[in-house]
């Protein structure tokens, strides 16, 4: 097809080799365009196309090369599976895990095969285990531990759908809740350490014995926002998606037994039981609902949160709201009550920039 020398394709960038190992799977490469240099110093647009020699000679290049720049996004397994479908089987894990429905020991089965399987693949390939399994091991471990803050935040959203159908008529469209269960704190952060442990030792069975598994994320980034801890993947849906609560300070420990629903109201559509009668004021309409839990203690009451900053506070605290009702509060959970302010969607534009998040560092 064309006379060029095959010396024209030596100088492929080795980010192109890359892209060749990473296409996605069940995509065939059957033709290249190329700009090459002629031997006279011309540039030349060129195709080739599988059975061209040059195109031969090129895919052979692509994959003799390099290692994934990251296994659980661009790997490849033994048996053909992606690194992105291993990753949704961790992730899976861990909803079961929270779920109840999983224990360490299957999370532990579920890495080390993930771990086996992208190490078989490259052993095979020729690469040195002993230069890419540090790499590999903490790249499984980045997903896990990732996994572990978004189950737990997960399993909270399904905890709520009961208590939203009663205020809502079903457990569709309620993108007004928070739900925060102090037990899943605790159990992420178990599981935190816990995922150190695991990785560690499937690193040992391969010979590794140092590993760089932190468990903070860069200040400023979006894991460190999200991932960070159950608080802050709890909070940032409060002030990014629900638009109707915050968490002051996110570093905070709460009480075991500490659990609270709240849901809002900006539509107006809410139904209350006649134990709940409203103040009869017009503003009362758009009451949020607030139930709190800590051990044999539990309060359920409105919240009177407002559309209108010109005549009323912009956000309610929740400490404030339980108080005011007269309910005696347990001394034990009074500081976990007053780190959550409420508000309404409209005013939560007034009210974030007023509020910088307290991130864990």
């Amino acid at each position: 097809m064309s006379n060029l020398s095959l010396s024209a394709l030596a100088a492929i960038p080795r980010h192109a080799q890359q892209m060749r190992l990473n296409k996605p799977e069940g995509i065939k490469l059957t033709g290249i365009g190329k700009t090459v240099q002629t031997p006279d110093g011309e540039a030349r647009q060129v195709f080739y196309r599988e059975g061209d020699p040059e195109f031969e000679a090129y895919i052979a290049e692509l994959e003799e090369v390099v290692l994934p720049r990251n296994f659980m996004s661009f790997g490849v397994g033994k048996d053909g599976t992606s690194g992105p479908q291993m990753a949704r089987r961790i992730s899976s894990t861990f909803d079961q895990y929270y779920a109840g429905t999983a224990d360490e020991k299957t999370i532990e089965g579920v890495l080390s095969d993930v771990v086996e399987n992208l190490r078989s693949a490259y052993v095979e390939r020729g690469f040195d285990p002993d230069e890419f399994m540090p790499k590999l091991l903490r790249d499984v471990y980045d997903v896990a531990r990732l996994d572990n803050i978004h189950g737990a935040g997960n399993q909270s959203w399904k905890d709520s759908r009961q208590l939203a159908a009663l205020y809502n008529g079903s457990d569709r469209n309620s993108n007004d809740v928070i739900y925060y269960d102090a037990k899943y704190y605790y159990q992420s952060e178990e599981m935190k350490t816990t995922l150190q442990e695991i990785t560690r030792r499937i690193g040992r069975r391969y010979g590794v014995s140092q590993l760089d598994l932190p468990t903070s994320y860069p200040a400023g980034s979006i894991q460190q926002g999200l991932y960070s801890s159950y608080n802050t993947i709890i909070n940032d849906n409060a002030r990014n998606s629900t638009l109707n609560g915050n968490m002051v300070d996110e570093t905070m420990v709460p009480p075991e037994g500490f659990r609270f629903f709240y849901k809002g109201n900006d539509a107006g559509m809410n139904r209350y039981p006649s134990s709940l009668p409203s103040d009869g004021t017009p503003e009362s309409t758009f009451d949020g609902i607030l139930h709190v839990w800590y051990g044999d203690w539990s309060y359920t009451g409105r919240v009177p949160v407002r559309q209108d900053p010109t005549r009323f506070p912009i956000s309610v605290n929740m400490y404030d709201t339980v108080a005011g009702s007269g309910a005696k509060i347990p001394s034990q959970i009074v500081s976990a009550l007053k780190n959550f302010d409420f508000f309404t969607m409209i005013q939560s534009g007034r009210y974030t920039p007023s509020h910088p998040r307290n991130l864990p560092t």
